[in-house]
């Protein structure tokens, strides 16, 4: 414990020495000659002054780069805020773009339905869980006109028809349903059929009822005949993919591919009406 104190008054006695004579230096006039005790001096004082230059340059770039990395990382974060937001933005530009194009191709088709049916625009709120490509629910009902068993559209063809409504929704059995079933026709030949769906869950459907020399091939149009007053005439249901002839060889049916996306239908147009007649 005497060493500790020993020491620690030599160490106060040399500061204090130090301060005095910088004191006394810092006091005195400029000479341009020093005493050869003030050379010695300096000289022993020159490593220790060094030492400290060093030390308070090293703490002060130290201290320096803390609050740099500081200042950085409350920049990367704003940064990054600013970037999620931007994002996000970009994300809703995007939604808003393609809405407005599908919105637009929709507002074309019934403009130039117009003339034929009466059409309400309603948008898909919800789909079956079992039945994703079979049922989904829309957000008009009753209140806006809306009925069972009429015909439901986007701008590319035929999705279905309306099964069941309440005053605000209305569930839409589509034509890959089972109880989809539509009566119809090949557009350029006039053979008619039943297009229906095929129980595979491969998103096709099937022109059944054709009879063995009907002139079907690829590419083919079929649209609803209006047979049955229930799905309007003339809107477009699918193209064919392939024929296969009945195992009893008297009759063949079109595979087709809808022209309608019904895994990604968002918008639609029912028919409530047609014009000029019932």
């Amino acid at each position: 414990m005497a060493r500790f104190k020993i020491k620690k008054s030599t160490v106060v006695v040399l500061v204090f020495v130090i301060l005095c004579l910088t004191t006394i230096r810092l006091s005195t006039p400029a000479r341009n000659i020093l005493s050869p005790f003030e050379i010695w001096f300096r000289d022993i004082l020159a490593p220790l002054q060094s030492g400290v230059s060093t030390i308070t340059r090293v703490c002060k770039d130290t201290f320096q780069g803390i609050w740099s990395f500081k200042d950085l990382q409350r920049e990367n974060e704003e940064l990054k805020k600013r970037i999620d937001k931007l994002v996000a933005e970009t994300n809703l530009l995007e939604e808003y773009r393609l809405q407005n194009i599908r919105l637009r191709e929709l507002l074309t088709l019934k403009s130039a339905l117009s003339s034929e049916y009466e059409l309400e625009a309603a948008e898909v709120i919800a789909r079956d869980l079992k039945s994703w490509n079979q049922r989904i629910t829309i957000n008009k009902g009753s209140q806006d006109g809306l009925a069972k068993d009429m015909a439901v559209l986007t701008y590319r063809g035929l999705v279905g028809r309306i099964n069941s409504v309440t005053a605000k929704t209305a569930e839409v059995v589509l034509i890959t349903d089972r109880q989809g079933a539509t009566a119809a026709v090949l557009q350029s030949s006039r053979f008619p059929g039943v297009v229906e769906s095929i129980a595979d869950n491969s998103g096709l459907l099937q022109m059944i009822h054709l009879p063995f020399d009907a002139p079907v091939q690829e590419n083919d149009v079929v649209v609803s005949s209006g047979l049955g007053q229930i799905i309007p005439k003339g809107l477009r249901i699918g193209y064919v993919v392939d024929v296969k002839v009945e195992p009893n060889g008297l009759m063949k049916r079109a595979i087709l591919k809808p022209f309608a996306d019904l895994s990604r239908i968002e918008e639609v147009l029912v028919v409530t009406g047609v014009k000029g007649g019932e």
